[in-house]
């Protein structure tokens, strides 16, 4: 099969724009921690070329459709077809640290006053630019697996809710700790250039006090693993070997592992209901470091070190002569007839979105 990856910046503005992802509006930008990146991998059959599948990891909020549609309209128009809205997967890591105004409706768009053209377009062109680096180093090439356990990294964020699933005894834990990783390399394995994996954990470790663009503990991660594997004194962004810390089911884990207290009295929140005295806002969660810098280190280094220790124990997954196939359909949402269950949400969720709804209104 041939295999491709590349990687390209997705910054957009840094200072005096408000973030996406806390909803709260005076959370605005003062500046850089650390760079925004889109990473793309391409996986295609050797006999068929129009059987290809990209996949991009993107240090954002949301993969928002806005930014899909013109992404995969721009790679149709410059590949000719090859690469468009059905074999090319966007996915966010989901981190609350991106300059907002991408999404392109007023529910993620609210707290950045609208919609910004400058950072949507910064994104759409980040993500477009790192498929056609993707596509220039494509050979090929190997995939090998691993997967395994990530311990100490997350907790269930709403764990009286948790207790409610009928089946929560078949799970030894409340949260899922496993990691799921591939590693792309030559067909003599002596070139590396290539690693995806799929973790389960919000990217909040920083938190709405945050006021530096940066890629969260994902993005550190990912900082990280490259560092490793490019060759020594390349900088950042710059080198062959592209790492992806993509997301997985992190609904509701949080990498905030000494878990929440109150921060007016520093005692444990209520367990049922996630609030002090009633309120939700004063109940935050924190760790394992001393500061939410700390933290996001510490979160970014676990990932790290698991997914290199999966890396370099990987084996063989697909061979040179895999076949590569995609299915994709649209289903008209409109017409579906759906079962409602129901389902208990947490209090920070319900209090989050009943301030969005105010605002809105």
């Amino acid at each position: 099969m041939k295999v491709g990856a590349g990687f390209y910046d997705v910054p957009g503005q840094v200072a005096e724009i408000g973030f996406m992802g806390y909803a709260v509006p005076k959370q605005r930008g003062r500046g850089l921690l650390q760079r925004m990146r889109s990473r793309a991998f391409i996986i295609g059959d050797v006999t068929r070329k129009e059987n290809r599948v990209v996949y991009v990891s993107v240090d954002n909020g949301m993969g928002f459709q806005i930014v899909k549609t013109e992404v995969a309209e721009r790679l149709n128009k410059t590949f000719a077809g090859l690469y468009n809205d059905k074999n090319v997967l966007m996915s966010g890591t989901h981190h609350h640290s991106t300059p907002g105004g991408t999404g392109g409706t007023a529910l993620v768009d609210i707290t950045t006053f609208g919609f910004v053209k400058e950072n949507w377009e910064a994104c759409v062109n980040g993500i477009v630019q790192s498929v056609i680096r993707a596509h220039e180093n494509l050979q090929l090439g190997l995939i090998k697996f691993n997967t395994g356990d990530v311990d100490d990294a997350n907790i269930n964020r709403s764990p009286a809710s948790y207790l409610n699933n009928p089946d929560k005894d078949k799970y030894p834990f409340n949260t899922d700790h496993f990691m799921n990783l591939l590693r792309f390399e030559s067909l003599d394995g002596k070139t590396l250039f290539g690693m995806m994996n799929f973790y389960p954990v919000h990217a909040v470790s920083l938190n709405n006090a945050n006021l530096l663009v940066a890629g969260d503990n994902k993005g550190y991660a990912s900082y990280l693993f490259e560092k490793d594997y490019n060759p020594k004194g390349t900088l950042p962004g710059q080198g062959k070997f592209v790492a992806a810390f993509g997301q997985s089911n992190e609904g509701d884990v949080s990498p905030n592992t000494m878990g929440p207290k109150c921060i007016d009295t520093g005692l444990p929140c209520d367990f049922a209901h996630s609030t002090c005295d009633g309120r939700t806002e004063k109940c935050i969660a924190f760790g394992p470091g001393n500061n939410m810098y700390e933290s996001n280190t510490i979160i970014g280094h676990k990932q790290y070190q698991a997914a290199k220790n999966l890396f370099e124990n990987a084996t063989l997954y697909f061979e040179k002569n895999s076949i590569v196939d995609f299915r994709h359909i649209y289903i008209d949402m409109q017409v579906r007839q759906t079962t409602f269950f129901l389902f208990s949400l947490s209090n920070s969720f319900i209090h989050s979105f009943v301030r969005l709804f105010v605002l809105v209104s």
